[in-house]
């Protein structure tokens, strides 16, 4: 404890100078940016793209951050919000709508469980992405369904034409320690085969809570569904391994081909919750994209994509002594998924004329799960005599989606452009193991967005689109939490309009007002004791989006964004749905030093959320919090082609004692290592 004292001392004085400097903005390695993983290419600025907000982050970006993860990569953005789930798995929300209301894309392929229909996105290692696309709002049609919140794309890196080699390591708390390695190029002369190889390891034995948590607080201290008490939190501990792989053949031009492979290794464990003590004795998750591309002629381009998606886990009840066991509904001993999604799309754009270019896409998806229980003699079901000891029948459930998508723009005048689009949404179980079929359910979803220029610096868009979440199948069959075969599929219709401004001197600015008018939402409700997904009559969320880029100088600048956001359950008389802020206030500073030092500051204030206790099951706000987060880089002297440097990383400087909805979240953490660049 003094160790850390002594290291916040030293890093809070330096955050405290740096109030006044900036984070430098720079361009992505366009070099690095594998094209072919977007649906919908964010950098050709489209009226597709304008309609609505978008927001990338860049590899550059997500280093000044000192992310590991797409997770923390995904931190200090407007209208997006990281939690952590009930396994202990990394969330992300967009303007209210939870990650099952949002499609996850890594290199264009849905990689998600497919039983839950979600993804953990610690699982990606940061040093892999070249950038995150994240669009709000009504998102292009081409996307298809399970878009209602919008989308988030994660890029990865690919090889270039300049051969580079990178390696770090760093380390922290709890012997925690992190390594990789990445290695990327071309082949022959032309570089027209170019390839990237990227592997890693990390591993912790936990996060460490704030100095001022109170294990006796009767939030989630000792006593409470959480059963904390201080030091590292229970089971936050983890050990990850990843390899990923991409070789191309890209002779120039809008012709090419790629083929990937990602695998994860992220056995850990799962932070106390609803006095639950869980471990994954072992997740692994792996996926092959074949990506392609070509332009027939002047009038006609074809894309292609084929994907497939293996996930696997086990987990383990871990109870460890009488004081930390799993009470009230044990539902397991030991519990495994294995799921796999299989898929493709096929997308055709036409410039018959100018001022028009036609987008056709179609796409399916096939998801796959298989589960099985092995329960002992002090689990649930047991106890009710619905089951005996042992290993219960394994249960497979199986569903198609497709969908038929159609995007025009079309350039009305010279500075308004028009975008239309409509996509066929189609879900179809066909495998339920023992539960009910519930048979073909189907969507119509229309948009149309508009854009206008009124000058070089200035643009306003407006747009409106109906968009579609089916169950997932968890919701549908989960005989463990109240699966619903009855359910029908979520819709909103997203409003937004929005403008942005370049003033002199680069100040980049953005405002975006939003509205959602959200039918058949599902939730839990407690029927007879036990919870049953339903579909609730209505929700609303609306609110604003603002921010502002200041480039100080060329060494400084400064970026600030602000989201408010309501949120209206009215099957509950109105009140907030649970874990949306009301207010986001999102800084980042920083400078670079003439000496080789960049400092990044980071700092983000939460205001007005609400949860369900989960000891007391009452309706209450969560106290606020704010966060302030600091690297530091320093640039070591060049050794032949080596460009060494060192840095040194602390989250939560203030050390803040604070919670959501998942329990108490990390105090003051720190990391320092070295990067190597050949």
């Amino acid at each position: 404890m003094k160790f850390t004292l002594q290291i916040r001392k030293m890093i809070f004085p330096a955050a405290v100078l740096l109030m006044l400097s900036a984070h430098v903005f720079a361009d992505t390695t366009d070099g690095q940016v594998f094209n072919l993983g977007e649906v919908v290419v964010s950098g050709e600025k489209t009226a597709a793209t304008k309609a609505t907000t978008v927001t990338e982050v860049s590899m550059e970006e997500i280093a000044a951050k000192g992310a590991t993860t797409a997770a923390e990569a995904l931190k200090f953005l407007p209208g997006v919000y990281v939690q952590y789930g009930g396994k202990g798995d990394a969330h992300v929300s967009i303007r209210g709508f939870e990650q099952r209301q949002v499609k996850i894309l890594i290199d264009g392929v849905p990689a998600r469980e497919s039983y839950f229909g979600t993804v953990d996105l610690a699982m990606l290692p940061a040093d892999a992405i070249s950038k995150i696309t994240i669009t709000k709002g009504a998102s292009s049609a081409l996307y298809g369904s399970n878009t209602m919140g919008g989308v988030i794309n994660i890029i990865t890196r690919k090889g270039s034409k300049l051969s580079q080699t990178s390696v770090s390591a760093s380390f922290g708390d709890y012997d925690t320690a992190h390594y990789s390695a990445n290695h990327g190029g071309a082949l022959g002369n032309e570089g027209i085969i170019n390839y990237w190889i990227g592997a890693g390891y990390q591993a912790s034995d936990g996060y460490r809570l704030s100095g001022d948590f109170n294990a006796h607080n009767t939030d989630n201290g000792l006593g409470t569904s959480y059963n904390e008490d201080g030091g590292a939190r229970d089971l936050s501990d983890y050990q990850k391994k990843n390899l990923d792989m991409k070789i191309g053949y890209d002779p120039g031009g809008e012709s090419s081909l790629y083929l990937s492979f990602d695998y994860v290794d992220n056995d850990r464990g799962i932070p106390t919750f609803y006095n639950r003590y869980w471990a994954y004795d072992h997740w692994k998750q792996w996926q092959l994209n074949l990506a392609g591309e070509h332009r027939i002629s002047e009038l006609l381009k074809l894309k292609a994509r084929l994907y497939y998606v293996s996930h696997e886990d086990g987990i383990t009840d871990v109870s460890w002594d009488a004081d930390h066991t799993t009470g009230g509904k044990k539902w397991f001993e030991k519990s495994y998924y294995d799921d796999d999604t299989m898929g493709g799309e096929l997308q055709t754009t036409l410039n018959i004329v100018s001022w028009n270019t036609l987008r056709i896409g179609v796409n399916f998806m096939e998801d796959n799960h298989q589960e099985g229980n092995y329960l002992s003699d002090d689990c649930y079901n047991v106890l009710k005599g619905w089951s005996p000891v042992g290993w219960e029948p394994e249960e497979e459930y199986t569903a198609q989606t497709w969908t038929l998508a159609l995007e025009d723009e079309i350039t009305l005048f010279e500075k308004l452009s028009v975008v239309l689009g409509v996509s066929y949404d189609v879900f179809e179980p066909t495998k339920t193991s023992s539960q009910p079929e519930p048979g073909k359910t189907d969507a119509v979803n229309p948009q149309i967005g508009l854009v206008y220029a009124l000058d070089k610096e200035t643009s306003l868009h407006a747009s409106v689109g109906q968009k579609t979440r089916f169950p997932s199948l968890k919701e549908l069959y989960s005989d463990l939490v109240g699966g619903n075969p009855d359910l029908e599929p979520e819709q909103t219709l997203a409003y937004e309009v929005g403008a942005a401004h370049t003033f002199t001197g680069e100040i980049r600015t953005n405002l975006a007002f939003f509205y959602n008018d959200v039918d058949d939402l599902i939730d839990t409700t407690k029927i007879d004791g036990e919870s049953v997904y339903i579909n609730i009559n209505k929700a609303v969320i609306y609110g604003v989006e603002a921010g502002i880029a200041i480039p100080v100088t060329q060494a400084m600048d400064v970026s600030l964004n602000y989201t408010y956001m309501s949120t209206e359950d009215k099957s509950n008389n109105g009140r907030d749905l649970e874990g949306r802020p009301r207010h986001r206030v999102n800084l980042g500073l920083g400078y670079r030093f003439s000496f080789g030092l960049t400092a990044d500051l980071n700092a983000s204030y939460n205001c007005k959320q609400y949860w369900e206790n989960a000891g007391t099951y009452e309706w209450e706000e969560l106290p606020d919090y704010f966060l302030l987060n600091l690297k530091l880089t320093q640039k070591l002297p060049r050794i032949g082609k080596l460009a060494p440097e060192i840095f040194v990383l602390g989250t939560n400087l203030l050390d803040e004692d604070y919670y959501e909805t998942n329990g108490p979240e990390p105090g003051f953490n720190f990391l320092a290592g070295v990067n190597l660049k050949f």
